[in-house]
């Protein structure tokens, strides 16, 4: 019998294998269909026809002046206060390679100890109102000055000191990036760490005084949850937009690497690239990513934010100069939870720490870290905090007794 529909198999984030095909979420099979992958900065190209106009003859001139002028101006909208939505729309919809080359900015200390704190809601819901009034000032610009013009994104205020949590894809490829804050400061900033896979940086600008987002732990969301995002949408700052969570654990595809992500019907758009997606508590729960774009404006609401619990891993080992590598546990089991709770173990490969502690096939899982295992989410979730190297201990049921052993990830 083909039990493949309850098979989890190992790999980079051991995904769910089925019969079918899941979900396309970011490449859509529709004959118009041209989806945006993480390229949600705006982007303004420098004008081509500069150093030429005066070589050209007066009616070409004339044309030439009022491009430029066009041009220049969504330029000084993009380094100083709002801006309007003037980005290449042709040029975001045949979704361009994206670079993944870190900035070529001055970089900034590492091993300081600065961690990202995930702390549990506390007091009484908030309104939308509150909520934005709460995280404005932890919600930041990010410009980048690349070879083709400039691009900009969104970010998040870490620490007092100057510590930005974006998006990688906001700043890579960057010659100088600078950041703006809500009381239109703005400075320059230098890389603490960026890691193109994650899609993640960490920026540092020498300040005092600056207001620390609030961070939540993004294991306690439930579907249908309120949330809000905060961002540049189209390069309008601070643009606020409300919905909920309509999926957990979503694995996303995206430039060949698969993304564990929270997907949300709040609206998001070119330019909230890392800025924070928002709990009723006015918590950070996700760093906002990816978005679907059809040519045809089919899909719609479909937005996707990097969890929190993943913002830590990768941000804590980005400050401490420490590299990230992926990490699986070299099992596959059962995606569906035996009566009483519990995974079986299908298989154990034979070069993981896993198969060196004991572990065979047949074998239960109970418990991952303390937490009961009831069904798959647990240990997708536990993953994200989590990565190569990284010991968890499972209580596991052989033959009617249970045990415990400590496995090390292995490097996906």
């Amino acid at each position: 019998m083909d039990n493949r529909n309850d098979l989890w198999r190992g790999g980079l984030w051991e995904q769910e294998v089925r019969d079918f095909p899941g979900p396309p979420a970011v490449r859509i099979p529709s004959r118009q269909a041209a989806p945006v992958l993480r390229a949600r900065r705006r982007r303004v190209r420098w004008p081509w026809f500069m150093g030429l106009a005066a070589l050209i003859c007066v009616i070409c001139l004339s044309v030439a002046l009022l491009e430029r002028y066009f041009s220049d101006r969504a330029a000084i909208q993009g380094w100083g206060g709002d801006r309007g939505p003037s980005y290449e729309e042709d040029d975001w919809r045949r979704g361009n390679e994206l670079d993944t080359t870190p900035p070529s900015i001055p970089r900034a200390e590492t091993g300081t100890g600065v961690t990202v704190e995930l702390r549990p809601a506390q007091g009484q819901a908030l309104s939308y109102t509150q909520i934005y009034d709460l995280a404005l000032p932890s919600a930041v610009s990010v410009d980048a000055v690349t070879s083709e013009g400039y691009s900009s994104g969104s970010g998040v205020v870490l620490t007092e000191d100057g510590y930005i949590i974006t998006n990688a894809h906001v700043v890579a490829g960057a010659k100088a990036v600078g950041v703006l804050f809500h009381d239109n400061r703005r400075l320059s900033a230098s890389l603490v760490g960026f890691d193109a896979a994650e899609d993640l940086a960490v920026l540092k600008v020498e300040a005092e005084g600056l207001i620390p987002a609030r961070f939540g732990d993004s294991n306690t969301l439930r579907i249908g949850e309120p949330v809000a995002a905060l961002g540049d949408s189209l390069g309008y700052r601070s643009t606020f937009t409300d919905g909920i969570v309509s999926a957990l654990d979503r694995q996303v595809e995206v430039d060949d690497t698969t993304m564990v992500l929270i997907q949300t019907s709040a609206a998001i758009n070119f330019g909230n690239s890392g800025g924070p997606l928002l709990n009723q508590y006015g918590q950070v729960m996700g760093i906002n990513t990816i978005k679907i774009v059809t040519e045809d404006g089919s899909a719609e609401g479909l937005g996707f934010a990097i969890p929190s619990q993943r913002v830590k891993y990768v941000a804590d080992r980005l400050i401490a100069g420490e590299e990230i590598k992926a990490g699986m546990f070299g099992f596959t089991v059962n995606t569906k939870a035996l009566e009483g709770g519990g995974l079986e173990l299908r298989s154990v490969e034979k070069t993981s720490d896993a198969w060196a502690k004991g572990l065979r096939k047949g074998d239960v899982i109970l418990a991952a870290n303390g937490q009961p295992v009831t069904g798959l989410e647990t240990l997708t979730r536990l993953k994200l905090s989590l990565g190569a190297g990284d010991t968890v201990t499972l209580l596991c049921l052989r033959d009617g007794e249970t045990f415990t052993v400590d496995v090390e990830l292995i490097e996906a």
